[in-house]
């Protein structure tokens, strides 16, 4: 399996270096359009959440705050106070900041591993504004609809929490022992804090690029077009492969191809929903790069998102048949 995947991203490589000698104007332009995507969208959004988050953890202010829950996270999901903190935080924040909060959190042993490990499984998802406001609102022009993707992303996410609490240890973790809330450097706690939170946005906008221009390339070289041929015999529609086929790269991408294209609603929403609770192997690679950084590894990480793809897209299908278009 790892020479396939190996294989692949050498054949991608070729590709891209190509197309810088075969079209580099298409490069270019594909570079500064996503530097201005990151600078725009994605640097405001995030880049505050890991400053808090981060101050939150260097400080220790993070074991007093998470002790709210300790008693709602230890019944139900058996994750101690700082896991169900992260778990809520990965809900209605959005990608990555779950899985970077997981990563801080075991880094700073304020969780143990196999909890960190059974958190990957569920934490990272996609923020309640990009799927109402964006793709809701802006792409689906309904509002019923992004709630809908919404409603069905996160019970997707709660249900995978919930079964796997089941199968977790029969330990159950303790509340966090009290903190003094003012012994701490400043001065030491706000300079790591903004090192490690311009690093993380850095690496996510090198990523946003890659796959932003790894994008164009294939659809230059026709790739795209050519996947979408061998799927004609399946009677699928080219605009929904093509569509997941972005969505397959990148989040924004992908919504934007299935939602601005004449597809049935019915279709959109499932494609919306696939293409949502994946994320794109763009979301991927940077919740890779943390979990390295971590020592943690990606393989439980990305049968979470697997499972919750297939939970989430058969929750709208129930959503579809109780309330019909």
């Amino acid at each position: 399996m790892r020479e396939i995947f190996n294989f692949t991203v050498i054949i991608l490589c070729i590709l891209y270096f190509l197309s810088m000698f075969l079209n580099p104007q298409l490069i270019i332009q594909s570079t500064t359009k996503s530097a201005i995507i990151w600078w725009e969208k994605v640097l405001p959004s995030l880049f505050p959440y890991f400053l808090v988050i981060n101050v939150l953890i260097e400080s220790k202010l993070i074991s007093c705050l998470s002790n709210i829950f300790f008693l709602l996270s230890k019944k139900i999901f058996k994750l101690s106070s700082n896991g169900f903190l992260a778990m809520i935080i990965g809900m209605l924040t959005g990608y990555p900041i779950g899985s970077k909060m997981v990563c801080n959190l075991y880094s700073q042993k304020l969780i143990s591993k196999n909890e960190a490990v059974r958190l990957l499984y569920f934490v990272n998802n996609s923020g309640p504004l990009f799927i109402i406001g964006t793709v809701g609102i802006n792409l689906l022009g309904s509002k019923k609809y992004g709630y809908m993707l919404f409603f069905a992303h996160i019970l997707a996410s709660l249900i995978i929490a919930f079964c796997t609490s089941r199968l977790a240890q029969s330990e159950i973790p303790s509340a966090s022992t009290p903190y003094k809330l003012l012994n701490f450097d400043i001065g030491k706690v706000l300079s790591k804090s903004v090192k490690d939170s311009v690093e993380s946005i850095l690496i996510i906008g090198g990523f946003i690029t890659l796959f932003f221009n790894l994008n164009n390339v294939l659809e230059y070289f026709k790739i795209y077009h050519s996947i979408c041929s061998l799927f004609r015999f399946t009677g699928a529609d080219a605009t929904l492969i093509k569509g997941l086929l972005y969505g397959l790269f990148e989040i924004t991408n992908g919504s934007v191809q299935i939602n601005t294209n004449s597809l049935p609603v019915w279709q959109k929403l499932i494609a919306s929903e696939l293409i949502i609770s994946w994320g794109g192997l763009s979301v991927h690679f940077q919740t890779i790069s943390f979990l390295s950084a971590a020592g943690l590894q990606s393989f439980h990480y990305i049968i979470g998102k697997l499972i919750q793809c297939a939970l989430a897209a058969a929750i709208i299908c129930v959503f579809l048949i109780i309330s019909p278009l």
